[in-house]
């Protein structure tokens, strides 16, 4: 055979087999229905965002049991972010690349919720957020974006309502570390404070450091409560290191530090009788979170974070790719946004403004006790 037929056989040979696979990923996208769950799966955030992947599996797994949707069975393509806007942009290209997934449950960090955003946005491709609160996820009136958590501007001030009118605080120190989701939240709360007439002393600290002593050391001693910021690890470390400073004053802090390993646990008993606010409400309380509760423990242990959002927006999407007919990202995104009245396990029926955001949050403020956390009090600025 001359050069130029085994030259001619090898293009026409590679370009059967391009022909093949992509004729097998049309088939494997018709065979199957993908859900991307995207989250920090590695990194110091990790167990909150498993708990996220985790729950999109329990609700995908219940649906498969039932059929699966659109005649499909569906399947998880877990999209790890690690916090981090950089990898979270190439895991979210990772999954507009693949024809299967219709549909995104992603993000508890809105520092990676935000770019992330952008490339699923133009893909058409629907997004619910269980735990970025950023104003600007739904503010930049993306067509693809949704969240079913409250935003900073009302978790910021609700806990500095609940810190004020409660607590009785009136000089409250209030700390962040400077990226986009901690500092959006302290800076509403600070807002609102000044608002209600407190004084308000800024700090920031830097993420991952282990000694917070130094900038402690310069807080005033008559401070009434630290409204910190933080996700749970640093939070943990910032209230063990407070009695070296002398600083004995009770701490509030946001949904980032709702998990009982790395806050409560991590803090050796030092976040005993601190508050954290939270997008959910007990689910003890709430009946028809209890199937949930017991199936999520039954696989993966207690939930402790964002696994209830997590599993709603699953469950929520699903819904809408059953009534659009077909797994088409256009129709689906405009679905989820056209969603009113979802019943799910949350106690509260959702709806979608026309930004994405859900109508109607409350904020629940807990308080440490033990190894737990308990109720104390519910607070809707609305």
């Amino acid at each position: 055979m001359s050069r130029s037929a085994v030259r001619t056989a090898g293009i026409v040979g590679a370009l059967f087999g391009a022909t093949w696979l992509v004729s097998l990923g049309a088939a494997e996208a018709q065979d199957v229905v993908k859900i991307a769950a995207g989250a920090p799966l590695t990194g110091p955030l990790a167990k909150q965002g498993q708990e996220v992947a985790n729950a999109v599996k329990l609700a995908v797994e219940e649906w498969n049991a039932k059929g699966g949707v659109l005649g499909k069975q569906i399947e998880v393509l877990e999209a790890d972010d690690q916090g981090n806007p950089q990898v979270g942009v190439a895991a979210a290209e990772k999954v507009v690349a693949d024809p299967a997934v219709v549909g995104a449950i992603w993000g508890i960090t809105s520092v990676t919720c935000i770019p992330v955003s952008e490339i699923l946005e133009q893909a058409n491709l629907v997004m619910i957020s269980p735990g970025c609160t950023n104003p600007q996820v739904t503010d930049r009136g993306l067509k693809s974006v949704n969240r079913l958590c409250a935003r900073d501007d009302l978790q910021g001030p609700a806990g500095m309502v609940f810190a004020v009118e409660e607590l009785g605080a009136k000089k409250i120190a209030v700390f962040d570390d400077g990226t986009t989701g901690p500092r959006g939240v302290a800076d509403e709360a600070a807002k609102k404070g000044e608002e209600l007439g407190v004084e308000i002393e800024r700090y920031v600290i830097r993420s991952g450091d282990k000694d917070f002593r130094a900038i402690l050391g310069t807080v005033p001693k008559d401070i009434d409560l630290i409204y910190a910021s933080l996700w749970a690890p640093d939070a943990a470390l910032l209230v063990k290191q407070l009695p070296d400073v002398g600083l004995e004053t009770p701490v509030i802090g946001p949904d980032g530090q709702y998990e009982p390993v790395d806050y409560i646990e991590a803090s050796a008993g030092a976040a005993e009788g601190n508050y954290v606010s939270f997008l959910v409400p007990d689910l003890e309380k709430v009946p028809t979170a209890t199937a949930f509760a017991e199936a999520f423990d039954a696989q993966y242990g207690p939930v402790s974070s964002y696994g209830p959002l997590a599993y709603e927006a699953t469950n929520l999407m699903l819904s809408a790719i059953e009534k659009v007919g077909e797994p088409d990202r256009a129709a689906i995104r405009d679905a989820v946004r056209a969603t009113e009245n979802y019943t799910g396990i949350l106690g509260f029926p959702i709806s979608f403004d026309d930004k994405g955001d859900v109508v109607g949050a409350n904020v629940y403020i807990y308080q440490v006790q033990g190894m737990g956390f308990e109720l104390v009090s519910s607070v809707s600025l609305e």
